[in-house]
């Protein structure tokens, strides 16, 4: 894909008569995608061929926006680390790229398996939700894994990646596997004073071994944060997506589970 728009791109270069957008125009693809307020002050052919320059406003401070003649491809970023946005559909084609790039083989979707701590639901979509148990964006995110795992459309298959960060992290990760607390030690409210208090008596060597070898496994297929899901076909979802955001990226849209 991003080939394509860079060919789409390219069809200037070289070209004498490069028609810049309008300011008017780059207005009106700007309103679509961006929701603070962005004022197009000028449209001019930027020093590489084939590139026009749109300079805009926000808060007093001039910005360079990159995009193509016919304005509808912007290239945003910084330093050597670019990406192309498509102002029509909104859509972050780099980020396409790079996600179909980066999935995992299903071999290695398959060697996930060995770092399971537990799972939870027993039909639907296999996913892999590397997790940690004081991560506030995987806590703003499970609810909506048990949601749609609740409903059959997915089977999560817990591995834990406590952030070194995050105080009792690990702890609470290797008692998770020590005890078999599944699913409910991921809560932030399992954790009273009580069962803090007990952390320490919940460790085992078993669980020690399995954080352990979850966070190389983590680290080995470049997962740099919590939450990450790795779906059954290898593609990798970063974030506390919201639930239709999420059913999108999982392929769940329209699937009506029996």
């Amino acid at each position: 894909m991003v080939k394509k728009v860079l060919s789409a791109i390219a069809l200037g270069v070289g070209s004498l008569a490069l028609a810049c957008p309008s300011v008017e125009q780059m207005q009106q693809n700007i309103n679509k995608i961006f929701r603070v307020p962005l004022k197009v002050v000028d449209v001019k052919k930027a020093p590489i061929k084939g590139l026009c320059e749109a300079v805009v406003s926000f808060r007093n401070e001039k910005l360079i926006f990159y995009t193509d003649e016919s304005g509808r491809y912007f290239l945003l970023g910084r330093g050597p680390f670019v990406n192309i946005l498509d102002l029509k559909t909104g859509e972050n084609v780099t980020a396409e790229e790079l996600q179909e790039l980066n999935k995992l083989s299903q071999k290695q979707v398959h060697e996930l398996d060995k770092y399971v701590a537990f799972t939870y639901g027993n039909r639907g979509k296999v996913i892999y939700l590397f997790t940690d148990p004081e991560c506030p964006f995987c806590q703003k995110l499970e609810p909506t894994l048990k949601k749609l795992a609740d409903e059959g459309k997915i089977q999560i298959r817990v591995i834990l990646y406590p952030l070194p960060f995050h105080a009792h992290a690990r702890q609470k990760a290797v008692a998770i596997v020590c005890q078999h607390i599944g699913w409910k030690g991921l809560q932030g409210s399992y954790w009273n004073k009580e069962r803090m208090e007990k952390l320490g008596q919940w460790q085992c060597q078993r669980g020690e071994e399995l954080v352990e070898k979850s966070i190389e496994i983590g680290k080995k297929y470049g997962v740099s944060g919590t939450p990450t899901i790795i779906t059954q076909e290898g593609k990798k979802i970063v974030g506390a997506l919201p639930e239709e955001q999420l059913k999108k990226e999982l392929g769940l849209e329209g699937n009506k589970t029996k």
